[in-house]
């Protein structure tokens, strides 16, 4: 009567360890595919300097109420004008979104569909109410048009409850270092969304390390096919006019509301092939924070980089 206990015994054991053995492998991949809170790319970024050229600033007149230009590879702030001030972000809260959405390492070829509690928001959508669409689609229109109803649904299909969602926005801030950084909601429809352009340029420029999120905010534009019975045709088009001129942008994202103004964050390649991320915030209108933007980013790669 004790043999098969003993069997029942060994074969609990063996299972145990190889259970043991695959979490370890799993958690060995995840810390080697994963970059954690401490990365170089993160600690970079925090560690920043004054470029001496960058006192010069202020001479250049701005229309948007804070602006920041960042050399990555040196830590170094080329541009700046009330970089640490707290202000209104808008739809660069999605970049944040995106990050915490693709934490959850969903299936980007699952899908959802579009409900009412994901249309009751402002904002114009290309995407209505009971269409089906896979994530990836979602995530594109989430980056790229700026769609609230995609970047709702995108935080609904990660599995979280919306508070949880949040708190995990505003845990990922800290790890990241974005110390003057705040969200309460995924699209930056809310006021209360606020951060720096200091904050928001290390937030772009780290969102863009991830492949994907990178060849998503470079696109021009992006066409898709609904799922559901309508079989709907979308054709995107990206919000960042920098996309279609001259510039070598690599990555973007915009943003507006009544209360933030016109925002925009952009990483382009300058003509030695160096990277620069900028950012201004508070615009008074579209055009203006194109203006601003292209001013800035004159001023440093024709004039507050040399030298660098």
């Amino acid at each position: 009567m004790r043999r098969p206990v003993s069997v029942f015994v060994c074969l609990s054991l063996v299972l145990l360890v190889g259970r043991i053995e695959w979490n370890n492998r799993f958690l060995d991949r995840k810390q080697e595919t994963e970059p954690g809170p401490h990365s170089d790319t993160q600690v970079l970024l925090q560690t920043i300097s004054i470029n001496e050229k960058a006192w010069e600033s202020h001479r250049l007149p701005l229309k948007s109420k804070a602006a920041v230009v960042l050399n990555p590879e040196k830590s170094e702030v080329l541009f700046s004008k009330n970089m640490e001030k707290e202000l209104p972000v808008a739809s660069l809260t999605k970049l944040m979104s995106a990050l915490v959405f693709l934490d959850t390492h969903p299936d980007l070829g699952g899908f959802t569909t579009i409900t009412a509690a994901d249309a009751n928001c402002r904002g114009t959508s290309e995407l209505k109410v009971e269409e089906t669409v896979t994530l990836l689609n979602l995530l594109h229109a989430s980056l790229m048009s700026s769609s609230n109803r995609a970047t709702r649904a995108l935080a609904r299909a990660s599995g979280l409850s919306p508070s949880e969602f949040v708190a995990r926005m505003n845990r990922k801030a800290g790890e990241l270092g974005l110390t003057n950084t705040f969200f309460c909601e995924p699209t930056g429809l809310d006021e209360r969304n606020k951060s720096t352009a200091l904050d928001c340029a290390r937030l772009l420029y780290i969102a863009l390390q991830d492949s994907l999120v990178s060849s998503i905010s470079g696109k021009t534009e992006h066409s898709f096919v609904s799922l559901d019975r309508s079989r709907s045709r979308h054709r995107i088009l990206s919000t960042n006019k920098l996309l279609f001129n001259s510039l070598k942008v690599r990555g973007s994202k915009t943003g507006h509301n009544g209360a933030s103004g016109w925002c925009l964050g952009t990483v382009l390649e300058g003509e030695e092939g160096q990277e620069i991320v900028a950012v201004v915030l508070g615009a008074p209108t579209k055009h203006s924070r194109l203006e601003d933007i292209r001013s800035v980013v004159g001023w440093c790669l024709g004039q507050g980089n040399k030298g660098s």
